[in-house]
């Protein structure tokens, strides 16, 4: 029997590294929300994050959707509370505290660095967290303003993304760190680029944890996903599709 249909939402291309992930896992059709019209919600304020965060549950609720995965680690940080308070018959599947978890268990030195954006590091959820877990742990936490751009930006150069995560590595690797939190869904899409500049980091990251929430699906089964876009449709679509090389069928709308 099929199960409920599954909402995903992200302000970007991000949350499709997880969307990929539940695309091999998950024997349900999607509807992803990219609110790219809001791109990056890491420079955005808790208001505005709030306000979307409403803007985005509603529109699920609308398609019959009440099992919600929050890729956006932005607006775990900053919107979860609310929107659970607000809306007690939905489920909200955090990405955020899983990989919190996991960085806990996989850590030998007990110092963690955590790359996010602006908005999360601000909002000191992962210290919180970590701190909570293991209140003996180091934590380094990295503000990556510029990474969500880059990714988002299909001619950002090689040399432009390593000269960047050189920038935002060195704080991490000064401090001996064993491990490092992705702390944004863009973040994964250049996972083998951090591991050639820092190959003894630990990487955690959601789509690594994504899976482990959801029920596996027969290999045969082919799914449907629904883009659902607020910004240039066009410019997502062209994005998606080079981001994901599966066989789904697949259909993109604004709201």
């Amino acid at each position: 029997m099929q199960q409920e249909k599954i909402g995903i939402f992200d302000s970007g291309i991000g949350g499709l590294s997880i969307l990929k992930v539940l695309l091999q896992s998950c024997y349900t059709d999607f509807v992803y929300v990219a609110d790219t019209a809001y791109l990056p919600y890491g420079e955005k304020s808790p208001e505005v994050l709030i306000e979307r965060g409403h803007v985005v549950t509603q529109l699920f609720l609308q398609q019959g959707i009440t099992t919600i995965v929050v890729a956006c680690h932005t607006s775990s940080a900053t919107t979860l509370p609310t929107l659970q308070k607000a809306y007690p018959h939905v489920t909200f599947i955090d990405m955020l505290f899983p990989t919190i978890t996991a960085a806990c268990n996989i850590t030998k030195n007990n110092s963690i660095g955590v790359f996010a954006t602006a908005a999360t590091i601000k909002s000191g959820v992962h210290k919180t967290l970590l701190h909570r877990l293991k209140p003996d742990i180091t934590v380094i936490e990295q503000a990556c303003p510029l990474l969500v751009p880059l990714i988002e930006n299909e001619h950002s150069t090689e040399q432009e993304i390593n000269r960047t995560l050189q920038d935002y590595l060195t704080p991490i690797m000064r401090a001996k760190a064993d491990t490092l939190i992705l702390g944004c869904t863009h973040y994964a899409f250049l996972k083998e680029r951090i591991k050639e500049l820092a190959p003894y980091l630990q990487l955690v990251c959601a789509d690594q944890e994504a899976a482990l929430r959801f029920t596996s699906a027969p290999e045969a089964n082919k799914k449907r996903v629904t883009f659902l876009v607020s910004g240039d449709k066009a410019i997502f679509k062209h994005k998606s599709e080079k981001k994901l090389l599966q066989d789904f069928d697949y259909s993109f709308e604004s709201f």
